[in-house]
């Protein structure tokens, strides 16, 4: 079986943490308590994206990502004592700039396969670098466990899906749990992070990936009004793609569609 399918939650059992991996979020209910990703999870329902709005500002450096989604089940309603659980992914450059002390520090832990507990040096490192909020509701939920696994190295190439494969990027996967009370009845989520950019020799590259799960038969997200992007400029600083440039100071808004990825030259004057 290969390595590293994005098949979480989606399997009647998971019993290798190396099978936990998703795409931009993928959230479904499983079994209370709070089981270590090292133990079996025992999924009860599959629940699909229904929603995915994202307000992208895009710096010299880096980006913030600001987006809300809403959530459906797939099968049945989310049984009130169900246990929520999400993977984050969020794609980190390869190398550090100079400088760049805290992302260097995050990328420290990639030359394993382990899952790292988010605490001391590392969370110190993930905030200043990624800072990520996961809002449902008015309550912050906070990353519990940590993996960054590089698809375009030799090792790994193998075993990674195509679409995952982004020369010059790293994705790491931000491992979240919300208990009952949060989830039930209230399935939209709001989340919010910095991603540091790739240097490059045109300028920088921005990668954002959406991937869509357990979407019902003959749905789409080509709806710009429930799926898209809103590409914004900071002063200084023009991105293009594709032939499109987005000046300083504007914005584009773009869709989301599942398996494409959005790759931006960011260039300054």
């Amino acid at each position: 079986m290969a390595r590293f399918q994005p098949r979480l939650f989606d399997m009647h059992s998971v019993t290798r943490p190396s099978l936990l991996l998703s795409a931009m979020m993928v959230l479904s209910a499983v079994f209370g308590g709070h089981t270590p990703l090292a133990a079996n999870i025992a999924p009860t329902h599959k629940v699909y994206i229904s929603s995915e709005e994202l307000a992208v500002t895009v710096g010299a450096d880096a980006a913030t990502i600001d987006g809300q989604f809403r959530f459906k089940p797939a099968e049945n309603d989310l049984h009130e004592r169900s246990r929520a659980g999400a993977i984050i992914p969020v794609w980190i450059p390869v190398k550090a700039t100079r400088g760049d002390t805290s992302l260097a520090s995050l990328l420290k832990v990639q030359d394993d396969y382990s899952i790292h507990k988010l605490e001391g040096p590392l969370l110190d490192a993930w905030q200043e670098t990624i800072g990520l909020k996961f809002i449902v509701g008015n309550r912050e939920v906070p990353v519990n466990w940590l993996r960054i696994i590089r698809p375009t190295t030799r090792a790994e190439r193998k075993d990674t899906p195509k679409e995952w494969q982004h020369e010059g990027w790293f994705l790491v996967l931000a491992t979240i749990y919300c208990p009952p009370p949060l989830m039930h009845g209230s399935c939209e989520v709001r989340l919010r992070y910095r991603q540091p950019l790739r240097k490059t020799r045109a300028g920088a590259e921005f990668l954002y990936l959406p991937q869509f799960f357990h979407q019902p038969k003959g749905a789409t997200t080509k709806d710009l009004d429930r799926f898209a992007m809103k590409l914004q400029a900071q002063q200084g600083v023009s991105l293009s793609m594709g032939g499109v440039v987005v000046p300083a100071g504007h914005s584009a808004r773009l869709p989301l569609i599942d398996h494409q990825p959005i790759k931006v030259l960011v260039t300054t004057p």
